[in-house]
């Protein structure tokens, strides 16, 4: 499996276990709360390192393998880039972003003479090479102690995953995944997101029946837990639908974006 994930009982999730704060947290997010991780082959992504674990097990006694977070975070951000992954990448763009380094001085090249201006027209075209080719499938993580690059690429039928997981500040690697790539074909990876999304609401049918019965139900009603998870349920299904049916396939203007970055390389090229 692709991705992978483990719910805590309710009463392990943060907040809910102690009578004190869990009135306040009772919903649908604090009920995902998991040990996960992203399995490419043989490498583990958001798997603690030995090396951090032993480091910092004093500072955090409850530090685990894998990273423990509400999983429904990752899953909506997941779900927020599946459009763009969603629709391919022409291989000749992808050759200006294919590794961490291009991508990174294609961006800075372009910013040195990019003016934040009044000029609307090119803060829609910088704009546009910003969303739609520099963080083109970029799966956020921002919310982590330690930030995590990684990037999913959908170039001639395949999935192309692009990995890059940093050290803390004293050169300590946090995660044992550390820099690579790793490939699937387009089909499997859509097999795979399908396969996640029912694993998942499988668990969190078990996990919100549960809470319905061990919670006080004045305060699940009152925090809208039913009618939340099943606005989620909905939600994701519903872009995975759109996804198998391939409704987001020419979601980008790949022709604007090389005209929109044709318009910069000439004042690059023409930069003294």
């Amino acid at each position: 499996m692709l991705f992978n994930f483990e719910l805590k009982p309710p009463l392990e999730c943060a907040g809910l276990e102690s009578p004190e704060t869990r009135n306040e947290y009772v919903g649908w997010f604090y009920l995902t709360y998991s040990e996960y991780y992203i399995k490419l082959g043989d490498v583990n992504l958001f798997e603690s390192s030995p090396q951090w674990i032993e480091k910092y097990k004093p500072e955090y006694p409850s530090i685990g393998r894998f990273e423990d977070y509400q999983y429904s975070r990752q899953l909506e951000d997941l779900f927020e880039i599946l459009p763009t992954i969603a629709c391919p990448m022409p291989e000749d763009l992808y050759e200006l972003v294919e590794t961490a380094e291009k991508c990174e001085s294609l961006f800075n090249s372009i910013i040195n003479i990019y003016s934040d201006s009044d000029d609307k027209q090119e803060d829609e075209k910088f704009e546009n090479i910003r969303i739609n080719l520099i963080y083109y499938g970029y799966l956020d993580s921002s919310y982590l102690r330690f930030k995590t690059n990684l990037k999913f690429f959908n170039v001639n039928g395949k999935i192309i995953v692009q990995y890059d997981f940093i050290d803390d500040d004293e050169g300590c690697p946090v995660w044992s995944a550390g820099k690579g790539t790793y490939s699937l074909t387009y089909k499997e990876f859509v097999y795979e997101i399908e396969d996640l999304l029912n694993r998942f609401f499988i668990a969190m049918d078990k996990q919100v029946e549960t809470a319905t019965r061990i919670f006080n139900k004045d305060v699940i009603k009152k925090r809208n837990l039913i009618p939340e998870y099943a606005q989620r349920k909905d939600y994701f299904y519903d872009i995975l639908n759109k996804v198998k049916n391939n409704d987001y396939e020419n979601q980008i203007d790949w022709q604007k974006l090389r005209e929109d970055l044709d318009y910069f390389m000439k004042q690059i090229l023409s930069t003294p």
